[in-house]
């Protein structure tokens, strides 16, 4: 682009201003662009004489780059000033990145950053604007220009990264495992506004698995063990196709796996109750730990998964979170006799830390029975996760059990053969929990216990009725 030639310094419009072309004056004379290096940090400043979009009153600064086609570049603008990042061609905006978000209050002393990323559609000369975020925004700044390396050959290989540019279409690669292993696949957006979604799937094109938000921010992650083999990775977005556009970084790290990280047997194992962690390996399949006791007890466990969604199982009891270190815990009163407690990880795997204790009690054996179509009262157990009760459902129909406390959080879980049917938290007004269910008739299990696993002695009420 020729900026002498153009009337009025018309700079080919959209700088800074969000689709309102942008006149410049010059006084009639073209400024000299500044030339941009790729991996050379340069210095600048917005003044009161920088260039001026006068229908925002935004100045500016615009350097020229020299770019192949299809060449991937990141820009990125550091220092005082909050600034937004433009790319222009042949008098057209081609790709704009605005202040990034949470930064919108910045100072002109608060150190920002604006990124952005861009893929060449063509070769030629492109003009790189730094705009203040508003029309007070002055101060110096940073920029930097660096070419993304973009995928090389056909395959993907372990412990490799590459970067590509999405066209609005999902984006598949061949991957390549030489050794068993855990690998982390992550797929992160380089450009605001992408919501990445990331699938693994085999050589038949079935998903193994999937992720949107498992990484950090809206980021992706796959934390998977996979043999040695031929496999596909497909990048979209969560938003929809024509939303998966701009750049994105993909990147394949194999996991180190010693023998210390894997105490626990991956195909199951005996779990000891004395109090001790011990780390293993799960690899996306159930993994069933036995137990048993010799006499009633309260049984605590607890888990911290690595990279992976871990949940426990435990009879009619499901992990939640702990509120510690993001550990997932059961605390139950069992019965004497043999128990399984069972590890799921949602397709995915990692690494994890399996803490479990046994404690004596005085607590009644057997679930307290809960009549129909009148509310009981009760105090929550601070020694187990909940109070447990049985309830049975002499025909067909549309049931409701409604549970109510004014000093916590009442959360309900209803269970049919050891088996969760259906969990609530605050359906039933309020902070109170309802469960509206239709039931074939049977013996059913209702778990009353607080949406915060640790709880005091507070008092609540529970009803069944036929609706």
């Amino acid at each position: 682009m020729k900026i002498s030639t153009l009337s009025a310094a018309l700079l080919g419009a959209l700088i800074a201003g969000g689709g309102v072309y942008s006149y410049f004056h010059f006084k009639n004379m073209a400024p000299r662009l500044e030339l941009l290096q790729l991996d050379q940090q340069q210095s600048g400043e917005i003044t009161s004489q920088s260039l001026l979009n006068v229908s925002d009153g935004v100045r500016s600064a615009i350097y020229e780059l020299n770019l192949e086609a299809e060449q991937l570049i990141h820009a990125r603008v550091s220092g005082p000033l909050p600034a937004q990042l433009s790319v222009l061609h042949q008098d057209q905006l081609l790709e704009r990145a605005p202040l990034q978000s949470g930064c919108n209050s910045c100072s002109s002393s608060t150190h920002t950053n604006a990124t952005l990323v861009f893929k060449a559609p063509s070769t030629g000369t492109y003009q790189l604007a730094v705009s203040g975020k508003d029309s007070s925004a002055y101060g110096p700044f940073n920029i930097q220009v660096s070419e993304l390396k973009q995928l090389a050959g056909t395959t993907l290989q372990a412990n490799s990264s590459i970067n590509d540019w999405a066209q609005k279409k999902p984006q598949s690669y061949p991957l390549q495992i030489s050794t068993d292993g855990l690998y982390i696949i992550d797929l992160k957006a380089i450009t605001p506004n992408l919501d990445p979604f990331l699938r693994l799937k085999n050589n038949e094109n079935s998903v193994l698995a999937e992720d949107d938000d498992g990484g950090t921010d809206l980021n992706s992650r796959i934390s998977r063990y996979l043999k040695a083999g031929d496999y596909v990775l497909e990048a979209s977005s969560a938003t929809g196709d024509e939303e998966f556009t701009g750049g994105y970084t993909l990147s394949i790290t194999q996991q180190d796996l010693s023998p210390q990280s894997q105490q626990l047997n991956s195909l199951g194992d005996e779990l000891v109750l004395d109090g001790t962690s011990r780390s293993g390996l799960y690899t996306d399949q159930m993994t069933p730990f036995h137990f048993e006791l010799s006499r009633p007890q309260i049984v605590t466990v607890r888990l911290h998964a690595n990279n992976f969604n871990g949940q426990l199982k435990l009879a009619q009891y499901q992990s939640r979170y702990s509120g510690q270190h993001d550990a997932q815990q059961i605390r139950a009163f069992l019965p004497a006799g043999e128990h399984i407690l069972e590890l799921h990880g949602e397709n995915q795997s990692g690494l994890y830390e399996l803490w479990a204790q046994a404690e004596n009690t005085s607590l009644s054996q057997s679930p307290r029975q809960l009549p129909l179509n009148q509310r009981t009262t009760a105090s929550i157990n601070p020694q187990v996760d909940g109070d447990l009760y049985t309830v049975i459902i002499p025909e067909a129909g549309q049931y409701v059990f409604h549970m109510d406390a004014t000093q916590f959080d009442s959360y309900l879980q209803l269970f049919h053969e050891h088996e969760l049917l259906i969990e609530d938290d605050d359906s039933g007004g309020d902070l109170n929990a309802e469960l509206n269910v239709w039931l074939e008739p049977g013996e059913y299990h209702v778990l009353a216990t607080s949406f915060e696993p640790a709880s005091q002695a507070h008092s609540y009420g529970l009803s069944v009725y036929a609706k």
